[in-house]
C-alpha cells in the first residue's frame, strides 16, 4: 500500500508485448558486453564453465525491486556460492530501463521529466557486477521489474520470481544434484466454501532430468493415502497437479508431500510438503456474530452479507482518516468491529460475506511491530464459538492495477431451522423418514385454534407442492433429489423445516 511494504512481492509493469522465458525452455542467445565497472561480462561463458548464472534484472524507480534488493538474497547466495565462497554461480544485476542513468545507481534521486527516479544506492554492498543496459530485454522478454532467472550450464532457465524470497529454496536449486528432484512451487490457498471445493499445488521439477511419474501422499483430516501422478514434467518445468482426491466436503486438514518420483524416494527438503486448511463455516442457528478487522486505510473498506437468494443481511464501511493523504488513520483504523447478526429467513443455505477494498489492493496496511492486530473477517456463533478464523486471502486480495475496485467472497453454509422458541405457534414437528423418497409422513402438534396451511419449497424458495390443510402425509415422489423446505404458515409467521428427497 502507500505507507506500509506490500507483504507480497509485485511486479513493476514494463509492457505486455512478449511473455517472460517459460521456466524448462533454454536461453537462445548470450549476454555479452561490459558492466558498471567495465568489466567483462560473458554469460555463455560462465555456463560453459559449468556455473548455473542468476540474473536479477531492475529498475531504480521500482519498489519491489527495491524491497528484494534489500532483503539481501543475491548479496548471501554470492559470498556463499560465488567465486569466493563454493565457486558454483555467477550473478548479474541488470538496470534495464532505457532512461535511467549511470548514476541514479549510485543515489537516491527523485523523478524529473521522463527520467524516472531512483530510490536509493543500488551498489553499496554488492559484490557481483552490475549492468546499466536495455540491450538484453527482448533477449530475456522482460515485460516487468524485477525479473529473475537462474541458468543451469545446459541453458536452461527457470523463472525464479515465485521463489524470490525463498533463500533456502534458492539454496536447493543451485546445490542439487539428484537426478530426480522435485518442490512444491505453491502452497495450498486457505479459503472458504458452502458445499464442497477442490484445490490443485504447483510441482517444479529442479532435479536434472525428466520425471514421468509422480506419487504424492495426501493427508486429509489425519487420513492418508497415496494418490499416483502419471504427468511427464521436464527439468525446470512447473506443473498444477489436479486430482479427484483434491476435494473438500467439509473442514478439511491437508497434508501433501512428494513421496516417490519415478520409484525413488524425493528428498526431504524445504518444500516436499505443502499444508492448508479448506474452511466450511456453517451457520445451525438464526444468529452469528461477525468480527471485522480494518487496516490502515479504513475508508477503502465495505462489506455486505449476502444469502444465496441474493437479499443483503447486513452491510457496512468504514470512515477514512486524515493522517495522510490517501485517507490514513483515524478512529476506524486498525480496529475490530463488532456485528450480531439477525437471520431471519431459513431458506437458505448458503450466506456470502463480500469484502471490498476501493484501492484495489486488500487490507495490507498493517505493522504488528506498531502494535497493529492483523486484519481480517471473523465468523463466530451466538456462543462464541469461531466458525472462521482470520485467513491470508482476506488480506491480500487486489484488483489488476492500483485504484480500481477488489473485492473477495468469503462463504459460510447455513442450515437453519427455526426454532421453536421463535415461532410458538408450532408446538413440534417432525418428519419421516428423512431422507424420504415417495412419502413424506409428518407429526404436527400446532397450538390449538390456530389455523394453518402446508407446502413444500425448494431451496431457492419456490413452492413445489400443492398446499395443504391438516394433512400428516405428502407426496414428493415428483421431487428431484436435493434439499427442501416443509413449510407451516399461518396468520403469525412461517415454520421451515428442512428434509432430504433421495
Amino acid at each position: 500500500m502507500r505507507q506500509f511494504l506490500l507483504i507480497i512481492f509485485s511486479f513493476c509493469v514494463l509492457s505486455a508485448g512478449f511473455g517472460q522465458i517459460t521456466s524448462g525452455t533454454k536461453l537462445t542467445g548470450n549476454i555479452k558486453t561490459k558492466d558498471i565497472n567495465d568489466k567483462d561480462v560473458d554469460i555463455f561463458a560462465d555456463l560453459d564453465a559449468g556455473k548455473t548464472v542468476i540474473i536479477d534484472v531492475f529498475a531504480t524507480w521500482c519498489g519491489p525491486c527495491w524491497s528484494f534488493h534489500r532483503a539481501g538474497i543475491l548479496k548471501e547466495l554470492h559470498t556463499k556460492y560465488g567465486p569466493n565462497g563454493a565457486d558454483k554461480v555467477r550473478i548479474y544485476g541488470i538496470e534495464a530501463d532505457s532512461r535511467t542513468p549511470l548514476s541514479h545507481l549510485f543515489q537516491q534521486v527523485a523523478a524529473s521529466g521522463n527520467v524516472p527516479s531512483s530510490l536509493g544506492n543500488w551498489v553499496e554492498g554488492v559484490e557481483y557486477q552490475i549492468i546499466n543496459s536495455h540491450s538484453f530485454n527482448s533477449l530475456l522478454k522482460i515485460t516487468a521489474f524485477p525479473t529473475l532467472y537462474i541458468i543451469r550450464p545446459d541453458r536452461t532457465v527457470l523463472d525464479a520470481f515465485p521463489i524470490a524470497y525463498q533463500l533456502p529454496m534458492w539454496e536447493k536449486i543451485i546445490t542439487t544434484q539428484a537426478q530426480k528432484d522435485a518442490v512444491f512451487n505453491s502452497g495450498i490457498s486457505e479459503r472458504t466454501f458452502c458445499t464442497s471445493t477442490t484445490f490443485n499445488v504447483k510441482m517444479l521439477n529442479i532435479g536434472h532430468s525428466n520425471i514421468t511419474t509422480t506419487v504424492l501422499t495426501i493427508k486429509k483430516n489425519g487420513v492418508s493415502k497415496d494418490i499416483e501422478i502419471n504427468n511427464p514434467v521436464k527439468v525446470f518445468e512447473e506443473i498444477t497437479v489436479n486430482h479427484p482426491e483434491f476435494k473438500a466436503e467439509e473442514t478439511t486438514n491437508i497434508e501433501i508431500t512428494i513421496k516417490t518420483l519415478d520409484g525413488e524416494p524425493d528428498d526431504d527438503d524445504v518444500r516436499s510438503k505443502v499444508t492448508g486448511t479448506q474452511y466450511k463455516p456453517l451457520v445451525t442457528e438464526n444468529k452469528m456474530v461477525i468480527k471485522v478487522t480494518t487496516d490502515f486505510y479504513p475508508g477503502e473498506t465495505s462489506w455486505s452479507l449476502m444469502d444465496n437468494k441474493n437479499r443483503t443481511l447486513r452491510t457496512d464501511s468504514y470512515k477514512p482518516g486524515n493522517a495522510d493523504q490517501y485517507g490514513g488513520g483515524g478512529a476506524d483504523a486498525n480496529k475490530t468491529f463488532t456485528y450480531n447478526i439477525d437471520i431471519a429467513n431459513v431458506d437458505i443455505n448458503c450466506l456470502r460475506f463480500i469484502l471490498r477494498d476501493s484501492y484495489g489492493d486488500g487490507m495490507d496496511a498493517f505493522s504488528t511491530t506498531q502494535g497493529h492486530p492483523v486484519p481480517g473477517v471473523e465468523f463466530f456463533t451466538s456462543d462464541g464459538t469461531m466458525l472462521k478464523p482470520k485467513l491470508l486471502t482476506d488480506i491480500l486480495f487486489s484488483s489488476s492495477s492500483p485504484n480500481t475496485p477488489a473485492s473477495n467472497t468469503i462463504f459460510a453454509a447455513a442450515d437453519i431451522t427455526s426454532g421453536l422458541a421463535d415461532q410458538d405457534f408450532v408446538e413440534s414437528l417432525s418428519v419421516y423418514p428423512n431422507p424420504a423418497n415417495d412419502i413424506l409422513n409428518i407429526n404436527l402438534k400446532i397450538a390449538d385454534g390456530k389455523e394453518y396451511e402446508m407446502f413444500i419449497t425448494d431451496i431457492m424458495g419456490a413452492v413445489v407442492s400443492k398446499i395443504s390443510n391438516h394433512t400428516n402425509f405428502i407426496n414428493i415422489s415428483h421431487l428431484n433429489a436435493g434439499l427442501y423446505f416443509l413449510n407451516v404458515k399461518t396468520k403469525e409467521g412461517l415454520f421451515a423445516h428442512r428434509f432430504s428427497k433421495i
